[in-house]
């Protein structure tokens, strides 16, 4: 088969299960992830700046459980990976940027949508936190297991954490309307 037609198959199936699966939040989020991991990320020049923990935390919010770890699947890891190929290598200016993701990323988002899933009930704010400080950590542990001479990223990490907490916390009133 060839794999435009795989790629177009999976691109459909995702298109139709944010449409199928919610309102407004899950399109917000995915265009938040598309945004991030498609277009954003090819030219990202300041490291730390993402908004893929902010669409984890939101649809673990929003749904439940199932849904949630679709959207993990289907439209944080798979679907950037179709349009990244589809794309190509054109217009990347960030060295670091990668069409494909490893998959460590995957168990990590997969273990932050549980974490935010059980926690929903405490503030946006406090599940971010959690959520960055779990993620960071999982790389931390990786990056020193698997690396003899790992440097650890302090202005990265530092970014990452004031600008995901800093997003959650002067839009909070939007995004607990949003969640509503």
């Amino acid at each position: 088969m060839n794999k435009y037609f795989i790629y177009s198959l999976i691109f459909v199936l995702s298109v139709l299960f944010i449409y199928f699966a919610g309102d407004f939040v899950i399109i917000f989020a995915s265009l938040l992830v598309i945004f991030d991991r498609c277009l954003f990320g090819r030219v990202k020049i300041i490291h730390g700046i993402e908004f893929a923990s902010l669409s984890i935390i939101l649809v673990a919010m929003k749904y439940d459980l199932m849904v949630s770890i679709l959207f993990c699947v289907l439209v944080l890891h798979i679907l950037p990976v179709v349009i990244n190929t589809l794309i190509g290598d054109r217009w990347i200016i960030n060295k670091e940027f990668k069409l494909v993701r490893s998959g460590f990323g995957a168990i990590i988002s997969l273990v932050s949508i549980i974490i935010a899933f059980y926690l929903r009930s405490l503030d946006l704010f406090l599940i971010m936190f959690v959520v960055l400080l779990f993620g960071h950590a999982m790389h931390i542990l990786k990056g020193k297991i698997t690396q003899t001479n790992y440097i650890l990223d302090y202005i990265g990490i530092g970014l990452n954490f004031l600008f995901n907490l800093s997003i959650v916390y002067f839009f909070h009133s939007f995004w607990l309307w949003l969640l509503v």
